[in-house]
């Protein structure tokens, strides 16, 4: 019971320090902004040239390719959804077509 209560105390004890500590209007946080904008030059440089490390990277262009020609295939795909599904409907009712895509499944199963 001694230890669970110490525990708690313990417990209780770090929260308070970070809840003094840390946060809106804090000491820690301000000496924090204080020392970002003291080395904002360095900082911006630092970034800044990982920024065009990055651009300049193969592997960030082909994964950026890669990720833009998915979003773009993605959104196609919904977008023609709709006009799909309803040249689908049409070929659908013409029985010729309908028999058509039915000797196609057929032949596909067979091939299986």
């Amino acid at each position: 019971m001694e230890k669970k209560i110490l525990n708690q105390a313990i417990i209780a004890i770090d929260k308070a320090i970070v809840d003094e500590l840390v946060g809106y209007g804090k000491p820690l946080s301000k000496l924090t902004e204080k020392v970002i904008e003291a080395n904002s030059d360095e900082l911006f440089d630092l970034l800044n040239n990982e920024f065009v490390n990055l651009m300049k990277s193969n592997n960030f262009k082909v994964s950026l390719r890669e990720a833009l020609n998915q979003k773009l295939a993605k959104t196609l795909i919904s977008k023609m959804g709709g006009s799909l599904e309803s040249r689908i409907n049409e070929l659908k009712q013409n029985p010729q077509t309908r028999a058509k895509i039915t000797l196609a499944i057929s032949e596909i199963i067979d091939g299986l």
